[in-house]
């Protein structure tokens, strides 16, 4: 994802993919398969990052910092991962509250 920069006006361009997933314009993406799909991606990550381990230790690969960076990614999206659990376990539970 690019990053774009903020016009002259002071308006933020808007992420036209982001803003027709969130209004429901995809009529195939659901916040099921969204939610499925970063699952997937860590899961690839972590999947990745362990076979880089297995690599190195049989020496099929000699640089660390290949096996440090795939490491790194895991574990900054599994951390990603278990923030937004519990932010909407948070949301969950007060909504539950707010019901009652």
């Amino acid at each position: 994802m690019a990053i774009s920069p903020i016009h002259s006006n002071g308006n933020i361009p808007v992420n036209n993919e982001l803003m027709n997933a969130v209004e429901g314009g995809e009529q195939n993406s659901s916040f099921k398969n969204t939610l499925g799909g970063f699952i997937n991606e860590i899961n690839d990550l972590q999947t990745k990052a362990n076979a880089s381990i297995e690599n190195f230790a049989t020496g099929k690969v000699e640089n660390v910092h290949e096996v440090m960076i795939a490491m790194a990614k895991a574990e900054v999206s599994f951390k990603f991962m278990m923030e937004a659990r519990n932010k909407l376990v948070e949301t969950y539970k007060e909504v539950m509250r707010m019901q009652m």
